[in-house]
């Protein structure tokens, strides 16, 4: 008996092939960021690299936005980035002065972008655009 083949039906084939769209693009955007990284980190090597680049695209990002939030937060901030974004606080606000010191410092110094965020709130400043 002759193997039989599988029939698949047309939005099935068009559902693997947006599958395999939505792979390839993930695929190339961490491909970016993995040139965006390895520009700005001459330092680290493929390994390295790629579980950061992973952790970029995880975030979301468009590539100039991912671009702009690296320079502001650095090759490591991938968990900053998505932070600010769950809290609100724009990458045009890293450079806003709180207490004397700028929100891209104190974020990564560590402190929580909800902190970052209540801080600037009791000062009457906004984090938003």
């Amino acid at each position: 008996m002759a193997p039989t083949r599988q029939r698949t039906t047309r939005r099935e084939d068009r559902r693997s092939l947006q599958a395999l769209a939505c792979r390839e693009d993930r695929r190339s955007l961490q491909a970016l960021a993995f040139t965006m990284l390895s520009r700005q980190a001459v330092n680290l090597r493929g390994p390295q690299l790629r579980s950061r680049a992973q952790a970029w695209v995880r975030v979301g990002l468009w590539p100039q936005e991912m671009e702009a939030w690296i320079g502001a937060v650095g090759v490591d901030g991938a968990a900053i980035a998505r932070d600010c974004r769950t809290a609100g606080i724009a990458l045009s606000a890293m450079n806003v002065s709180l207490d004397g010191r700028r929100v891209k410092e104190r974020l990564r110094g560590g402190e929580p972008a909800f902190s970052v965020l209540a801080s600037a709130t009791a000062c009457g400043r906004s984090l938003s655009d």
